[in-house]
């Protein structure tokens, strides 16, 4: 790792400073608070409860700066453990004999590391094979406190930075003091008496009892036993009041959706339905809430089409008039939404298909976001809420593995007495970007079992697919790396690419043997989008005829087909191999290939673009993939032209800053899409962001044709690294 990288993830991993001064101003709060109702007992005891304040108020600071730091990453919770028989470890530090637990070491770590890294991008004191978290915590802890003037001295730092990494010193040796030789006993007695800590043991069947345990405080915590192998486990886990509270409320709400006595319709089960697919029907129809996984092309969507079409049936033949419940697929009834527009769209052109398939003549309103069908505007704050319910009788929400714990709180919340929640998903996907990993987390809670539904045989991928396989191989608990190796070598579907190979010393076989350097693979790559290029070449010669709506329509639906042939997809932004300089290069490329002036100007005629924040004024939204296109009315004006849209937008109401080329975009940006042949990019600068369901998702965006573009290593770690999200969901569902 070069030190430019080692110090900017260091520089990251300090900059907690918006959490550390947060506590500070409750701390602060609290203690104005307490001089102005206690102002005779204050004064006459401060200097004796001096030192326990300090001691208490760095508790908590610390503790706040990990629980965001963890939210950050997308954890909801910070957990930490204790067996009854744990072994401890033994170290020197300052020449004292010091012994610290598993627990321990994790806490101190936690705060500890970003110095770490810091202290040695700037000093350049860690070799290229020497991992810092390999290094006994005991080593970095003495140099750190024995060193620590020296230190201050030799790092060339801003006077906040210096500020910044004083504070977290400081945090890091009044923990280490506090908890040296302790147990974890003394920990949880501490944060007990702490006023700033709740502790909710209750379930979500005690509501009124939980929040008034809980107000005003901004940490909570619960205590769990847990019995394994005759031995007692201490655990230990820690909310940031607001993901609690989010946690609490979704558990709360299904809770209450799932006793909703609902009436069944009468459906019709199609005969090219499997059992699999049967089931899920049974269970989305009579349950007020459902939940059905399944992997590409196993059926979701065509299974919930016959909800749909029972919906629509009863409607006709006015079956449930006498109960008064509304169904009506023409008025506000039914509801489709995605986290994304782009997943909203497709959404609904499948279970469109799926109507049109069974000869079922019904107009499906509009998919939406989440964020519209809720109201969420500017403020954050939904319109639709527990006392403002949504009209719909059935909501059905698809790629619910995007959603975060805040997002699903505010859906669920909304979702009114009697109607129908039913979440698709495929939870083998990449997990929320916002906190939480709520599609996951339902999947596993017990009681949640019997209104969840999986299927597995998927009808896109034949039981011969290559990348039917891929994924499957990817899926497994035990990963085979060698069975995915051969699978790569030996599927026409499926290639793999070496990157980087003048750094590398990689193995590499004939099949992928590639001695092209990374410029020349990308120049190789661009050719796929050359029949594109043709298409915009021809619509330059022959503008589009803004005064011809369904002109305009046509010529925008083909060219999205032929651009959904081929996508670049990778793991982040960053380095060659992110979408950032791969649109970059692909822009010149274009350009040349069109001979359009190479000049500043980021608007060009053919240039692809896709939205990355949803703009409800001009009905754009997250996902949204568009064209900039000269028109017949005047070839100097550039108008951006978006799918199932008859107007095109003038260049000049698209803010850059939420518009970007798509030619190559992320992996996260591309769920809810579909492409034929998909190109997956990444190397070993992406290692932070490399997990197999980032690469699960990427190859299953794929119809006909994987191609891989990686070194061996940051493809192996890759599909060995499961991410793990750390949240309580789970334990809001417990009985104790």
């Amino acid at each position: 790792m070069s030190n430019n990288k080692k110090e900017s993830k260091a520089v990251i991993g300090l900059q907690q400073s918006w959490a550390s001064n947060i506590s500070d101003y409750i701390l602060l709060r609290r203690e104005q608070t307490y001089l102005a109702y206690n102002a005779t007992e204050a004064k006459a005891n401060i200097d004796s409860k001096q030192v326990a304040k300090t001691e208490e108020s760095n508790l908590f600071t610390a503790l706040f700066v990990m629980l965001a730091t963890h939210l950050e990453e997308g954890h909801t919770v910070l957990t930490i453990e204790s067996s009854e028989h744990e072994e401890a470890l033994q170290g020197q530090i300052n020449d004292e004999a010091v012994t610290l637990y598993a627990w321990q070491q994790q806490l101190l770590e936690m705060l500890a590391m970003p110095i770490f890294a810091l202290i040695d991008s700037k000093l350049n004191t860690q070799s290229e094979d020497d991992s810092i978290t390999e290094r006994s915590l005991f080593v970095l802890l003495d140099t750190l406190f024995d060193k620590r003037d020296q230190l201050w001295m030799q790092l060339a730092l801003s006077n906040h930075e210096k500020e910044v990494l004083t504070k977290r010193f400081d945090m890091i040796a009044m923990l280490y003091q506090l908890l040296k030789n302790k147990d974890l006993s003394f920990f949880i007695r501490l944060v007990n008496e702490h006023d700033l800590f709740a502790e909710v043991n209750s379930s979500i069947n005690n509501k009124d009892k939980v929040n008034s345990l809980s107000k005003n405080k901004p940490i909570i915590y619960k205590i769990q036993e847990n019995q394994t192998n005759n031995e007692t486990e201490l655990a230990l886990t820690f909310w940031l009041h607001r993901s609690w509270q989010a946690e609490f409320n979704l558990a709360q709400h299904i809770n209450t959706i799932l006793h909703q006595q609902i009436t069944p319709l009468n459906i019709s089960i199609p005969k090219n339905l499997n059992d699999q697919q049967i089931a899920a029907i049974n269970v989305a129809n009579n349950n007020a809430f459902s939940i059905i996984t399944g992997g590409p092309g196993t059926g979701k969507t065509y299974t919930v089409a016959q909800l749909v079409i029972a919906l629509q049936q009863a409607t006709e033949s006015g079956e449930y008039g006498a109960e008064n419940i509304r169904f009506s697929t023409d008025s506000a009834s039914l509801a489709l939404a995605a986290p994304t527009g782009k997943a909203a769209q497709r959404m609904q052109e499948s279970l469109q298909a799926a109507l049109d398939t069974a000869d079922i003549d019904l107009q499906l309103q509009e998919a939406k976001t989440i964020h519209r069908l809720l109201g969420i505007g500017r403020t954050g704050r939904p319109r639709y809420d527990t006392n403002n319910p949504l009209g719909e009788d059935i909501i059905i929400v698809d790629e619910a593995s995007m959603l975060g714990v805040e997002l699903a709180n505010y859906l669920v919340s909304a979702v009114k007495p009697g109607a129908r929640l039913i979440l698709l998903g495929d939870a083998n996907q990449l997990a929320a970007v916002d906190a939480g990993a709520v599609l996951a987390d339902l999947c596993r809670i017990p009681l949640l079992q019997p209104i969840h539904a999986e299927l597995t045989e998927s009808r896109r991928f034949s039981a011969e697919s290559g990348i039917g396989k891929l994924a499957y191989q990817i899926n497994q608990a035990e990963i085979d790396t060698q069975a995915i190796w051969q699978l790569l070598r030996q599927d026409e579907a499926l290639s793999f690419h070496y990157v980087n190979t003048l750094q590398t010393n990689e193995f590499k076989d004939n099949k992928t043997r590639n001695s092209l350097s990374n410029k020349e693979i990308v120049s190789k790559i661009s050719l796929k989008y050359i029949k594109y290029i043709n298409k915009i070449k021809k619509l330059l010669r022959d503008p589009i005829e803004k005064s011809m709506p369904e002109s305009v329509k046509n010529t925008i639906t083909s060219l999205m087909e032929t651009f959904n042939e081929f996508r670049i997809l990778s793991a982040g932004h960053n380095g060659e191999w992110g979408d950032h300089y791969i649109n970059n290069y692909l822009t010149q490329w274009h350009l040349a290939e069109l001979k359009l002036p190479l000049g500043q100007n980021t608007w060009f005629h053919g240039r692809p673009v896709m939205v990355l924040q949803n703009n409800y004024e001009l009905g754009l939204f997250n996902g949204d993939i568009g064209f900039c296109l000269q028109t017949s009315d005047d070839r100097s004006r550039l108008e951006v032209f978006f799918e199932n849209k008859t107007q095109g937008i003038a260049v000049n109401l698209l803010n850059e800053e939420v518009i970007a080329t798509a030619y190559a975009m992320t992996i996260h940006k591309s769920q809810g899409s579909e492409f034929d042949h998909v190109a997956i990019t990444f190397d070993n600068s992406h290692a932070r962001l490399l997990s197999k369901e980032l690469i699960y998702t990427a190859v299953t965006r794929a119809k006909k044709q994987v191609t891989i573009y990686s070194t061996k290593s940051a493809f192996e770690k890759a599909v060995q690294t499961p991410t793990e999200r750390h949240t309580g969901l789970a334990l809001q569902f417990s009985k104790h």
